[in-house]
C-alpha cells in the first residue's frame, strides 16, 4: 500500500469518527431545541427548522456512506458540515450561554454547543486534510 493512500486512510477514519461524534452532539442539542420551543421564540416555525435539519442530518449520512465507498465527496461535504454546525451554534447559542447565569438544563446543555463547535471545527480541518492528502500525485509520495 502506498504511503499516500495509508494517510487518506488514516485521515478517512478520523473523518468518520469526529462525524458520528458530531451525531452525539448535535441530535441531542437539537431535540433539547425542539423540546424547549426555542424555533417557536425565535420566530421560525418548528417545521421548517424540522426539514432543514433533518436534510443535514440526512446529508452527514450520505457523507458516511461515501467516506465508506471512498468517494472524495464525502470530504466535501464534511468539511460543509465541519463549518455550518459551529456556525449554525455559534450564533444561535453562544450569546445566549455568555449573558445566562443559568443556560437551559445546565452544564449539559453547554456541553452540546461546545462539543458541536469544536468537533465541527476539528472535522472542517481533517476533512481539507483528506482532501490534500488525496490531492497528492503518485510521485510525491515521500515523506515530508
Amino acid at each position: 500500500m502506498s504511503e499516500t493512500k495509508t494517510k487518506l486512510s488514516a485521515w478517512k477514519g478520523i473523518v468518520v469518527a469526529l462525524s458520528l461524534l458530531l451525531f452525539f452532539f448535535a441530535i441531542p442539542h437539537t431535540l433539547e431545541d425542539f423540546a424547549l420551543g426555542e424555533p417557536v421564540k425565535n420566530g421560525i416555525p418548528p417545521v421548517v427548522l424540522s426539514f432543514v435539519v433533518a436534510g443535514m442530518f440526512a446529508l452527514q449520512g450520505l457523507a458516511l456512506f461515501w467516506a465508506g465507498q471512498k468517494d472524495r465527496r464525502s470530504y466535501f461535504i464534511h468539511a460543509g458540515l465541519g463549518i455550518f454546525w459551529p456556525v449554525a451554534a455559534g450564533i444561535a447559542q453562544l450569546p445566549t450561554i455568555l449573558v445566562s447565569d443559568n443556560y437551559r438544563s445546565g452544564f449539559i446543555s453547554i456541553a452540546y454547543v461546545v462539543g458541536m463547535i469544536a468537533i465541527g471545527i476539528l472535522l472542517f480541518m481533517t476533512s481539507l486534510q483528506a482532501l490534500r492528502v488525496s490531492d497528492k500525485p503518485q510521485g510525491e509520495n515521500k515523506v515530508e
